[in-house]
């Protein structure tokens, strides 16, 4: 019987083969994850639109510009993940083209993350872009956590839009996503 030795730079071969078949192997997964249906970077719109004449809305941003406002209601999932840090806008609210969208940041990694307020700026299809200074958002996202907040836009939207695209820019964090930006497109608006 004949024995082969195996010399270092044979070990070396078969390491980085090893090495690279599992680079290939994780990044097909990671196609899968992001082009498969139930992906949280696709969309999983269950929308509904209800009108109501309200005088109050949850936390009073919408009536207190426009008192008798006919307030329209849009619910859904839109959202969008990257790396550890998922976002997800639930519910947009629009009274006479002032504009408030419900949105949870959602903190996978085990580090906290910031999402300031100054980071937020929301495109509508007409590309436009609109501030959101006047928002309810608490910028920290702890480790492993959900939190929650209001986008309000701080101008009327103009006429003829349909869906808005919110980005928080600015994110810091040890995990934060590459870029340090996350993008939510194709937010539709009430009818």
């Amino acid at each position: 019987m004949q024995h082969r030795r195996v010399t270092r730079r044979g070990k070396t071969v078969i390491a980085i083969a090893g090495v690279a078949a599992g680079v290939l192997a994780l990044l097909g997964v990671i196609e899968y994850a992001l082009n498969g249906s139930n992906s949280a970077a696709q969309p999983n719109v269950t929308a509904t639109t209800t009108t109501s004449n309200v005088v109050e809305t949850p936390d009073g941003a919408l009536e207190t510009t426009e008192p008798s406002a006919d307030v329209k209601v849009q619910t859904g999932s839109f959202k969008q993940q990257r790396g550890m840090l998922t976002i997800e806008v639930t519910r947009v609210e629009a009274a006479n083209g002032r504009v408030k969208l419900f949105v949870t940041a959602t903190n996978a990694s085990q580090a906290r993350m910031t999402l300031p307020v100054v980071g937020i700026a929301v495109l509508d299809d007409l590309n436009r872009t609109y501030a959101a200074s006047s928002s309810k958002w608490d910028g920290p996202v702890t480790q492993g956590t959900t939190a929650s907040g209001t986008v309000i836009l701080d101008e009327k939207l103009g006429t003829g839009v349909n869906s808005l695209t919110l980005t928080f820019s600015s994110i810091s964090g040890q995990f934060a996503p590459t870029g340090a930006a996350i993008t939510v497109t194709g937010i539709p608006l009430p009818k």
